[in-house]
This record gives C-alpha cells, structure tokens and sequence, in this order.
C-alpha cells in the first residue's frame, strides 16, 4: 500500500480531520445511497461491527471493551492495516501470545466451565 494511501487512511481511522478539497458539492441524487436489498447489502458489507439481531461466524466470541493508550491502539491499527488483517485478529493473536507466555512461566490456567 502507497505510503500516501495508508497515511490517509490512518488519518481517518483515527478521527482526523481530512483535508479539504475542491470538490463540487454533491446533488441530491448522488448524495442518496441506490436502494439495495438487505442480502446484497449483507454480501458487500466488509468487516465490522455486526448489525443489531446478525451472528458472528464464531459463535464464541464475546465482545469486551477495554481502557487503552491512545497511542498504543494507533500502533495497533496501523498494524492490522499494513498487514491486512482486522483489528481484532491482531488484538486477539497478541492477547494469546501473552496468555501463552504466562502460562509458559505459570503453568496452565484452568477455569471453570461458564466462566
């Protein structure tokens, strides 16, 4: 990916501003998405967040959230982009990685079912 394609993506990922350009405003007709039925919508929509009632393909997953450096999550995001890979592929190899460590010097972690 060009150095110039990948700053500007990053630059909206993380909630910069982008800079203006000359651009002639839109009409109303261009301005308007063409009407799609929901299954094409669900075919062309990329990687994300899944709609309100839609499963994930892996039915264990949960999600979390977690208080994180600004800055590390920007590293973290430049990383999935360079790579390819969806934010939370990376979090989840480098998460495992960790546990893995741990428990190379711990011994292993042995939780109760349910939790």
């Amino acid at each position: 990916m060009a150095k110039k394609n990948l700053a500007s993506l990053m630059s909206g990922l993380m909630g910069e501003e982008q800079p203006k350009t000359d651009e002639q405003p839109r009409t109303a007709d261009e301005a308007q998405p063409e009407q799609t039925t929901a299954r094409e919508s669900k075919e062309r929509r990329g990687p994300g967040r899944p709609r309100k009632g839609e499963t994930t393909e892996k039915s264990n997953e949960i999600r979390a959230t977690f208080i994180v450096d600004p800055e590390l999550v920007k590293k973290v995001k430049y990383i999935s982009l360079v790579d390819g890979l969806l934010l939370k592929d990376v979090v989840n190899a480098a998460l495992s990685e960790y546990v893995d460590s741990w428990e190379s010097r711990n011994g292993k972690i042995r939780l109760q079912k349910g939790n």
